[in-house]
């Protein structure tokens, strides 16, 4: 090293420092000679850790020798330092995450310093920074402008002062990382106790069973095994030749990390105990910023949990749910992930995930091969104890060579004591799963498991209301050139419910047809049985030559003497006879609204009786209405979710039915029906099933 003054009165010093571990000590205690000797302590702490910072990246990127610069001025200090090598300088492309302390140099300048810039030039760079403050100062005899300050101690007894070895101040302390906080206490105890390098061995940010190396004051200087210190550090304290003093650091639950120091084990005793006060002081940085993890941690995984319930709760689909699942693992807990439904145990593949969308073709296409499906089976078979096990990567089909290489947790999803399917959560090479990743992803897949077993469940009802409800309607209506036939149905409940709304049309023996629209009390399962009850009376007394009123009568002595499993149901039953270009109709209605008949002229009318609904009483009053419908002329039959359709306080009404009706006049059944049941749903949500049957006499 070499040393020269330039400026006495503006008090300039510069120093040329090699590429060693040593220079970053070395240009410390230049600038605290310098420091102290102007009166300007209270810049020292921010000092120290700027040029600790700057000399530190030279040694280790630029690798030349070090030009170091200090100039003061009043209460003004600027330092600069130099390397040898001409470029950009070493700055990473992103903003460091909070687990991350790499790449944090110029945003510890950003943050102490009152100024700092970059130079670059031909035969190198610099980092130049500038601490400036307002102080009070006394003439001195000369008149030169001195501060008032204490005597300064000397050096040695100085650099053991155990305030100046453990204490920040606070507001600097606030503006560190831990690892920059750790990293300075490193530095000052190894010139406290003039020793070249000091080693902070802390658990690993994967596995909190594995130790690393966290913090290293000289970068140079080889750090010693680090299962040497980790054994050495289970004693209180271990002192040897080849790995000098090794302390360990406690908390609740014993030896969590621990500091090596360089040639330690030459230390007297009140060197070790100042090195275990540092040390404690090291283990109260590191308890608090692994408390301030885990709060965060614990806060990202409840907000994860937050999310997915949240997710879940909007879905009653198997394929999203457990797509839902893949893709919030990936990529923040994992670099790929899959899932399976299992049905009878077979297992389906339903989602694939990857944080490289690249391989998410490849990886979706092998795991939906044989070899894939050969893996779901012995997952299944394998999982039957339901908790998450870590898959041997000889388990993974070979096509998935960079898959294998991370560790690979399968988890069961089990709703009601059923496994309903399987997440498999795949990390990246050297990544592995440790119990909070385990814990959190455990509560995912039971969350997972109660949506898609939900989801399974609303899916078989609805599909079991959906071959309910088709088998209450006619499969198609009879086609013909002399009667037009067209039909609507609608059910207002939410897919897996069955309406109570039903209608049919089927042919007699004499060239003529039967019709039938009803409206049975409620929804489900119970009304679905008044409805199947009703639709199949009607149908078979119609065409055993049963007149209409006969019908009902006898539909409600059924419904009647099914007592409390009955509904009431209102109906209308007619038949239709051509006669030449006519059609002849006779309506017999059961408490159900009138329909109404549209002319070719576009008049519109209400026609036939209301009677008693069906269900009530044993005793009812029914008519039978006779309706000639000739070509172009049109009836139609509906059910109350028509004229009742609301929107707020208004009602369709039949009034508004029979001027939808005048527009509709010259137009087919099929387009009276659509059109009709198009402008009900434009006139507000539905609250009740609707049906509509339209008959029309076809024009020659």
């Amino acid at each position: 090293m070499t040393q020269r003054t330039i400026n006495q009165e503006s008090q300039q010093t510069a120093a040329t420092l090699p590429p060693l571990g040593s220079s970053p000590s070395t240009a410390r205690r230049i600038v605290e000679s310098l420091v102290r000797e102007r009166g300007l302590d209270e810049f020292l702490d921010e000092a120290l850790l700027l040029v600790t910072e700057l000399v530190t990246n030279a040694v280790v990127h630029a690798g030349t020798e070090i030009d170091v610069s200090l100039e003061v001025s009043g209460t003004r200090l600027r330092v600069e330092v130099i390397d040898r090598t001409p470029g950009l300088l070493h700055v990473d492309s992103h903003l460091p995450s909070e687990q991350r302390e790499g790449g944090r140099g110029l945003l510890l300048l950003n943050a102490l310093a009152t100024e700092w810039g970059t130079r670059h030039f031909s035969s190198g760079k610099s980092v130049w920074f500038v601490l400036e403050g307002q102080q009070e100062f006394a003439a001195g005899a000369e008149g030169a402008p001195r501060r008032v300050v204490q005597a300064v101690a000397e050096p040695a007894a100085r650099r053991r002062d155990i305030e100046r070895l453990v204490g920040l101040d606070a507001d600097l302390e606030q503006r560190l990382t831990p690892q920059q906080l750790v990293i300075e206490l490193l530095h000052r105890l190894c010139d406290a106790l003039d020793i070249k390098a000091a080693w902070l061995y802390a658990p690993s940010a994967d596995d909190s069973r594995q130790w690393e190396l966290a913090a290293v004051t000289n970068p140079t200087a080889a750090p010693p095994p680090t299962d040497d210190v980790h054994r050495a550090a289970l004693g209180r304290g271990t002192r040897s030749d080849a790995h000098g003093l090794v302390l360990g650091l406690h908390d609740s639950t014993g030896v969590f990390a621990a500091i090596a120091l360089e040639h330690g084990a030459s230390l007297d005793a009140g060197d070790v105990a100042l090195a275990r006060l540092v040390g404690e002081r090291i283990a109260v940085v590191l308890r608090e910023d692994r408390a301030r993890v885990a709060q965060l941690r614990s806060r990202g995984s409840l907000a994860l949990l937050a999310e997915a319930s949240e997710m879940f709760a909007g879905t009653l689909d198997v394929q999203l749910g457990m797509t839902l699942a893949t893709q919030l693992v990936v990529p923040r807990f994992a670099r790929w992930s899959a899932a399976w439904a299992t049905d009878e145990r077979v297992p389906r593949l339903m989602a694939v995930a990857h944080a490289d969308e690249s391989r998410l073709p490849d990886l979706q296409g092998i795991l939906d091969s044989a070899d894939g499906e050969l893996l779901a089976l012995r997952l299944v078979h394998g999982l039957g104890e339901r908790r998450p096990n870590l898959l041997p990567a000889s388990e993974l089909p070979t096509e998935l060579t960079e898959e294998r290489s991370g560790e690979v947790l399968a988890l069961p999803l089990v709703a009601r004591r059923r496994l309903v399917g399987i997440l498999l959560v795949g990390r990246p090479p050297g990544g592995i799963f440790g119990p909070d990743d385990v814990s959190l992803l455990n509560d995912l897949a039971r969350r997972t498991a109660v949506a898609v077993d939900n989801a399974r469940l609303y899916e078989e009802s609805t599909t079991i209301a959906h071959a309910l409800q088709a088998s209450l309607l006619p499969p198609t209506l009879p086609a013909n050139q002399v009667c037009e036939f067209a039909a609507r149905y609608a059910a207002a409940g939410e897919g897996n419910e069955v309406g109570g709304d039903f209608y049919d049309v089927f042919e007699l023996a004499d060239n003529g047809w039967g019709f039938a629209i009803g409206d049975v009390c409620g929804k489900g399962a119970e009304a679905a049985a008044i409805t199947g009850l009703a639709r199949n009376v009607l149908r078979l007394l119609v065409r055993d030559g049963a007149r209409p009123p006969t019908a009902l009568h006898r539909l409600n002595d059924a419904i009647v003497e099914l007592g409390d499993r009955g509904r009431f149901c209102t109906a209308l039953l007619g038949t239709i006879e051509p006669d030449g270009a006519c059609l002849r109709l006779s309506v017999s209605g059961a408490g159900h609204p009138p329909p109404a008949v549209l002319r070719a002229d576009g008049s519109v009318a209400f026609v036939g009786r209301s009677g008693t609904l069906l269900g009530v009483m044993p005793q009812i009053e029914l008519a039978e209405d006779h309706v000639v419908l000739e070509p172009g002329d049109a009836i139609i039959f509906y059910t109350d979710g028509v004229t009742e359709r609301r929107n707020g306080l208004a009602m369709f009404g039949e009034e508004n039915l029979l001027s939808c009706l005048r527009e509709f006049a010259g137009a087919n059944a099929d387009e009276i029906a659509g059109r009709l049941e198009l402008s009900v749903q434009r006139f507000g949500p539905a609250r009740d099933d609707l049906a509509l049957l339209v008959v029309r006499c076809a024009a020659p």
